[in-house]
């Protein structure tokens, strides 16, 4: 199922003067998109917990685009978790924290 947005809400924040949007913040998160240059263990880190949760939830839409024989679906999907697979084993690299030889599913 699709949870409806709002687009009032987007409207509420434009700036009427030069149309731009202005900054929200979010609860529980940083203001920054990403650690500063100083940090780039930090970065590693951040995009090896996104890539793994992309790699588990596109494992997950796989089996769901297979079951419903979306078969262009599932190969897109598919193409997307090896890519996560890729980034995740390139930022355990980097972090030196690779314990083995990993075979992709």
């Amino acid at each position: 199922m699709r949870k409806a947005v709002s687009r009032r809400s987007k409207e509420d924040k434009i700036c009427p003067e030069d149309n731009r949007l202005t900054p929200v913040a979010h609860p529980g998160r940083s203001t920054l998109a990403s650690p500063g240059p100083h940090s780039m263990d930090a970065l590693a880190r951040m995009q090896l917990e996104v890539a793994s949760y992309i790699e588990e939830i596109s494992i997950e839409l796989g089996a769901m685009a297979r079951a419903a024989h979306l078969s262009s679906l599932a190969y897109f999907v598919d193409m997307t978790r090896l890519e996560a697979a890729i980034n995740r084993r390139t930022c355990q690299l980097q972090l030196g924290e690779v314990s083995g030889p990993d075979i992709p599913t």
